[in-house]
């Protein structure tokens, strides 16, 4: 019964509609404070995580799990022990691959790629299952500058190693078969993808010649390293210094923004004290008719607690909103040529949000504590001097 009495009295004071008085407005805006530190500190883990889950998807999808290398970068036959060990584990996720320099002409202009030589080309930028002879794939960057277009017919140019300037280069016509865009400038401004024979005949290597193995599946990636003198390395470890530094970032972030939440708990801690003082002659009527100080400070831990609750709740509901629309519309765009995507990614993070909801709800209840402390002091005569 005491409890119901402290839930019935807590509600009334909370929402209590007196004229002239401040208070009345005053837990309202401690919740509408404290809603937007938490919507602030939720969007900026969606940003944050989403920035790291969209690199990540995008790096795996080019690089693979990892790739098998020869530690001078020369190239290795197929039936070398070692690579014939691993594609015979799985010949779909183990591919070969060639990598090279050429030079990419049309008309009169011309730009230098990255040759990308290998049979199945990565499916997060294309649907083809298969790359045939005489066709290539180019990034959206490089058909910018060249003004190429699906089905144009354009010239690779490559001086192998093996030969001299004086030579005459190995040229050789492709038909682009698909215009690729990751986002991901450092790729669509310089890659391009074509078969591994014409690889081969590209950079005038021989038919078992390789320049190495991408690895698309985590569960085959040698454990245990290999032998020298190959090298293996994943595609966290290629990119350390970009994830170092989205990791550097994470945590100033999440302070900055928390501080935001903290001015709604101080702005609670407010709220409750001036709704204390307000009440002073009510509160004192309410100890001459017996009631306990424990049911007194359950009023206002109750206040506390729900003003919490709800800037929580309206807090995450305003992010889910705002990240919602974002990953359907993609309205906040950002300038693709310094970030490595053209809007800003957000990923919903159902953990995050609950852990986010309860620590809100907990530190509610504690600053609570703070202006209900002072209850236990309250002169009742005082309180009831004027009425």
């Amino acid at each position: 019964m005491k409890k119901f009495i402290s839930l019935k009295l807590a509600l009334r004071f909370l929402f209590f509609k007196g004229s002239d008085t401040f208070s009345s407005y005053a837990s309202l805006l401690a919740i509408g404070g404290l809603g937007i530190g938490i919507c602030s500190l939720l969007l900026t883990s969606s940003i944050i995580n989403g920035f790291h889950d969209t690199v990540s998807n995008k790096l795996l999808s080019f690089e693979g799990s990892g790739r098998l290398g020869h530690i001078f970068g020369k190239t290795a036959s197929i039936k070398n022990p070692t690579i014939d060990s691993l594609i015979s584990k799985s010949p779909q996720s183990i591919i070969p691959f060639n990598s090279g320099i050429a030079l990419m002409r049309f008309g009169s202009l011309s730009e230098g790629v990255v040759i990308e030589g290998l049979d199945i080309p990565p499916s997060a930028i294309s649907k083809l299952k298969e790359i045939e002879n005489g066709n290539i794939l180019i990034g959206r960057g490089i058909a910018l500058s060249l003004n190429v277009k699906v089905g144009d017919k354009v010239y690779l140019q490559c001086i192998s190693p093996k030969q001299s300037l004086s030579n005459i280069p190995t040229i050789k016509s492709f038909i682009v078969n698909e215009i690729f865009y990751s986002g991901l400038q450092e790729y669509d401004n310089s890659l391009v993808y074509i078969s591994l024979n014409d690889s081969r005949s590209i950079l005038s290597l021989q038919d078992d010649q390789v320049s190495g193995l991408i690895f698309f599946d985590q569960e085959f990636i040698p454990d245990d390293g290999v032998e020298y003198p190959f090298y293996f390395e994943t595609w966290k470890e290629k990119h350390a210094l970009l994830f170092e530094w989205i990791t550097i970032q994470r945590w100033p972030a999440y302070i900055m923004f928390s501080l935001i939440a903290f001015v709604g708990l101080v702005n609670l801690i407010a709220a409750i004290a001036m709704i204390i003082i307000e009440k002073t002659n009510q509160i004192g009527i309410l100890i001459a008719q017996g009631l306990p100080y424990s049911a007194l400070k359950n009023i206002f831990l109750i206040q506390g607690s729900f003003i919490g609750l709800c800037g929580g709740l309206i807090g995450g509901c305003l992010a889910t909103v705002i990240i919602f629309i974002q990953l359907q519309y993609e309205i906040l765009k950002i300038p693709s040529d310094i970030y490595f995507m053209d809007h800003i990614p957000v990923s919903f993070d159902y953990i995050m949000f609950l852990v986010t909801l309860i620590i809100s709800f907990l530190l509610s209840l504690f600053a609570s504590w703070f202006p209900v402390r002072k209850i236990a002091s309250l002169n009742t005569a005082n309180a009831l001097r004027y009425e």
